[in-house]
């Protein structure tokens, strides 16, 4: 049995229809967001090229679906001009639909999901209090002060009404 160097196997496997359509999967996974445009990219993803020249392609939702479904043809003859891939359709469903991870999350306010601390259950209701009590000094320390009563204010409330909300409503 005679063997087959690895480069030439390489080599004809590349050669093949499915190694070409991965191949043309990935490079438009790389130039999504410049089809489709940084915000239709933040709400849709491709999901599969099929060997019928079909595309599917994950949304945030119904809306998005029936946006780009419209839109369908120009992103076809885009894809085609751009990639030289050529497609007998794109299918849009938000059923497979996952939302991206932020990156760069500018909301530091509150703790996200995946990083609350794992406390073990207060053993009384002073003591969740305590906690509550505390959590809410440490996010507001930085808060700087209402002019009226000397509460920490989030500055968004200052900009707003010149107040805290709570001094806002009461001179309402």
């Amino acid at each position: 049995m005679a063997y087959t160097p690895l480069a030439t196997v390489l080599q004809q496997w590349q050669q093949t229809p499915e190694w070409r359509q991965r191949q043309q999967f990935l490079r438009l996974l790389q130039q999504w967001s410049q089809l489709v445009g940084a915000v239709v990219a933040e709400h849709s993803v491709p999901l599969e090229l099929t060997s019928q020249g079909v595309l599917r392609v994950a949304v945030a939702n119904s809306t998005w679906a029936q946006h780009l479904m419209f839109s369908r043809s120009p992103l076809m003859a885009k894809i085609q001009q751009t990639l030289g891939i050529a497609l007998r359709d794109i299918c849009f469903s938000s059923r497979h639909w996952r939302p991206p991870s932020p990156a760069n999350a500018t909301d530091d306010t509150l703790p996200k999901v995946g990083s609350l601390p794992s406390l073990a259950a207060a053993a009384t209701p002073q003591e969740a209090f305590k906690r509550w009590q505390d959590q809410v000094r440490r996010r507001s320390r930085d808060y700087p002060l209402c002019p009226r009563c000397q509460c920490p204010t989030p500055i968004k409330e200052l900009q707003r009404w010149g107040v805290c909300g709570l001094c806002y409503i009461r001179s309402a």
